[in-house]
């Protein structure tokens, strides 16, 4: 008798199919560990009478049967799954681990976002190159790199799909469903870092004479975020109670993967009346500072709101192919021309940078943006 081992140490015998007029039924004896005797898994069709609707319930029943013990880990003698659905375990498949995984992860909704598209288009890979059987202890370093080599990405998008799918694997080894992280061993790829591109003073003073013309309620919002070095949806997040004038400092929020930090920033003396200007129109504590129409109210707005308004009305209006973006990165340019640190006005939290301060290193930080001098449009 021929045997198919199973998970958890589980077995069972190939199926017999038993076909008499008075007695009709598919059978297989199920073993397993501490139990003397096999269990006879059986189902009848004797409650079907014509010979050929038994012959139409016979395949349908063997396949469920086959399924059942084969793939969702049942248990016919205890009538239950050996772990419940939707729990990991080291039997689980590859795409359900790391589906899960993704799930319980605690990512900002935009961070999610952007691994479950790479997760989608790992797992559409890995099944294309016929591995979408695998459990997840039996992923490898291999897999995983032949998987993300058939995407044909380019180097830099190769690496953040490799930086993704390590999280999801750190996980994974620290609830002992796997051993080694298979992202472990994959190199990064060298990738050219394109220098950023920067507006011109001449195209600086075309905006902002655009901009305020014909939209002024705009313009508040476009000198404090050229002025501040501060991402579209932190300024957005900013809510009045956020905002000290008097110590000309404010307070955002930043998102970054699974880090969330509240870390003040300096208002600097050029940008100062522009947010003066902005907070007079804040009646309460919880108001946003910028809300539909760039004013301040109750609800905050999305930033895609922000860079379809930048594309509309600014990009094609003034003929100018250059995103909201590249105000930060030429605000951060003159700061650094200026001899001052791009890197503390930007406020990267990068090991190799600015990673983490004491507190003393973080006030002269703060004071030390408060001493820049860039000129306002």
């Amino acid at each position: 008798m021929r045997m198919k081992n199973l998970n958890f140490g589980c077995r069972r015998s190939d199926f017999l199919v038993t076909s008499s007029k008075d007695d009709w039924f598919i059978q297989c004896r199920f073993y397993e560990e501490g139990q003397d005797k096999p269990f006879t898994y059986r189902r009848k069709l004797n409650r079907f009478k014509s010979e050929k609707e038994r012959k139409a319930i016979e395949k349908s029943l063997l396949q469920q049967m086959t399924e059942l013990l084969d793939e969702k880990d049942y248990n016919p003698r205890t009538k239950q799954f050996m772990f419940q659905e939707g729990q990991i375990n080291q039997y689980s498949n590859i795409a359900e681990a790391l589906r899960q995984t993704l799930k319980n992860k605690e990512f900002t909704p935009e961070h999610k976002m952007n691994v479950e598209l790479h997760l989608g288009r790992f797992l559409e890979a890995l099944t294309n190159l016929d591995l979408g059987y695998l459990k997840i202890k039996d992923i490898e370093l291999i897999h995983v790199k032949q998987t993300l080599e058939s995407l044909k990405l380019s180097n830099y998008t190769f690496n953040k799909f490799k930086v993704h799918l390590s999280s999801l694997f750190t996980d994974l080894v620290d609830e002992g469903y796997i051993k080694v992280n298979p992202c472990t061993g994959i190199k990064t790829k060298k990738h050219i870092v394109e220098r950023k591109e920067i507006f011109t003073n001449e195209e600086l003073q075309q905006i902002e004479k655009h901009i305020k013309k014909n939209y002024p309620h705009f313009y508040n919002f476009f000198q404090i975020f050229y002025l501040s070095g501060c991402r579209v949806p932190e300024l957005l997040g900013l809510k009045k109670s956020d905002i000290n004038l008097e110590k000309s400092e404010f307070t955002i929020t930043l998102k970054k993967g699974q880090l969330y930090v509240r870390e003040k920033r300096a208002i600097i003396p050029n940008a100062l009346p522009f947010w003066q200007d902005q907070m007079e129109n804040a009646l309460f504590d919880d108001d946003y500072i910028f809300s539909f129409f760039y004013q301040p109210g109750e609800d905050i707005m999305h930033r895609t709101y922000v860079y379809k308004f930048w594309t509309k009305k600014i990009m094609k209006e003034i003929g100018i192919d250059k995103g909201i973006y590249i105000l930060k990165h030429t605000f951060l340019d003159k700061v650094e021309e200026a001899h001052y640190s791009a890197q503390i006005m930007a406020g990267h939290r990068d090991d190799r940078t600015t990673s983490i301060y004491t507190v003393g290193r973080e006030k002269r930080r703060l004071e030390a943006q408060k001493q820049i001098q860039i000129k306002a449009f």
